[in-house]
């Protein structure tokens, strides 16, 4: 709970104070020496477990309660709103912050403290009905605070799988890309042993052919592990310049143009602008192998800098967003842009993606 709701939560609590002491619900006798008590329970201990939410503070408020309720010896002072609402406050509180099930006797406990409010100064049936009307509240209450609590563990739980399919999808990239490259160098590598003694060009030519594809696996190793460091800011990876590697990699039936000025564009755009035509590219050659062109299309203008990038490949059957989509959507969304992916007017499928030329 935020730190301002508690003030305002505090305030609603002395507003309740004034209102019983005015209208009489709140009276304390002659005798001072049940003030110190009734201040404890309807503000001290409340105070703190809303803003330092712990157990033992719950138990404390809760006992405090209940011995004014069944200990008092005057029962002069009557049943307060102020009192009450600070209860269903700790149970609130309690409820939400229990962590482990040894924690709901202590939940239980307020809750009792709650119900048994009534008998401090009525008694018979009237004091019965009333228990019974804030036994409902309080039970509904923790009902649904424990629903909520339920959809956000659900919640996390999917957060959790998304995240860790998106690890294993990255995982098996690196394993494909990084591994392929791995296997070309100790190929040439073995072949260059062979005829380094007969052909010393050729050799030559085959270190140039291991350097170039070593770099290109740690280009790829390092694309993937900036990928997997979630909490890493965004690093430039690849950008503009190596869209035409990109797209030309992917094979003859790709295409791109770029239009605008596209040299001062930040870090931050670029790359993303890079990992969106490299996951629609991927999701082209998974999902539309039937495609006969591939379009990406760059525009570049004094505020916007847009991505789209076509096919004309029957559209996969699912239209929800796949993982990679997911993290992408995340990360142009971060920068104040927008993504979208959906199938063609003319058909095939269609992602069109814009960013803020600031980044931000």
């Amino acid at each position: 709970m935020k730190w301002y709701w508690r003030l305002a939560a505090l305030a609603g609590l002395g507003g309740l104070a004034l209102f019983d002491i005015n209208t009489g619900l709140l009276r304390f006798p002659a005798a001072d020496r049940w003030f110190a008590p009734f201040a404890l329970v309807i503000f001290v201990l409340p105070a703190i477990a809303w803003f330092r939410p712990h157990p033992l503070l719950a138990v404390l408020a809760a006992l405090a309660s209940v011995c004014g309720v069944f200990f008092n010896p005057d029962r002069e002072t009557n049943w307060g709103l102020v009192e009450t609402a600070s209860l269903f406050g700790v149970l609130l509180v309690t409820t939400l912050r229990a962590r482990s099930w040894w924690q709901a006797p202590i939940v239980v406990l307020v809750l009792f403290a709650i119900v048994v409010q009534p008998w401090e100064t009525l008694t018979g049936e009237r004091a019965w009905i009333f228990s019974l009307i804030l036994l409902v509240i309080g039970v509904a209450l923790i009902a649904v605070v424990g629903y909520l609590r339920l959809l956000e563990s659900a919640r996390s739980r999917q957060l959790a799988a998304v995240q860790a399919e998106q690890r294993a999808e990255f995982a098996r990239d690196l394993h494909d890309f990084v591994g392929h490259h791995v296997t070309g160098i100790v190929v040439l590598a073995q072949g260059a042993r062979r005829i380094v003694s007969r052909d010393p060009s050729a050799a030559a030519q085959a270190l140039e052919r291991i350097e170039h594809a070593g770099s290109e696996a740690m280009t790829a190793m390092r694309r993937m592990v900036g990928m997997l460091r979630i909490d890493a800011p965004i690093a430039p990876l690849a950008g503009i310049s190596e869209l035409s590697d990109l797209v030309t990699g992917f094979g003859p039936q790709a295409t791109l143009s770029v239009n605008g000025p596209v040299d001062d564009l930040p870090v931050e755009v670029t790359s993303s602008v890079y990992r969106v035509v490299m996951e629609a590219l991927t999701n082209v050659r998974r999902h539309a192998l039937d495609a006969s062109f591939v379009a990406v299309s760059l525009d570049s203008t004094d505020d916007w800098v847009t991505v789209r990038v076509t096919n004309d490949g029957k559209a996969p059957r699912s239209e929800g967003k796949g993982f990679g989509l997911l993290g992408l959507t995340e990360r142009v969304q971060a920068l104040g842009g927008r993504i979208k992916a959906g199938p063609g007017i003319d058909g095939g499928w269609v992602v069109d993606a814009a960013v803020p030329r600031t980044g931000a």
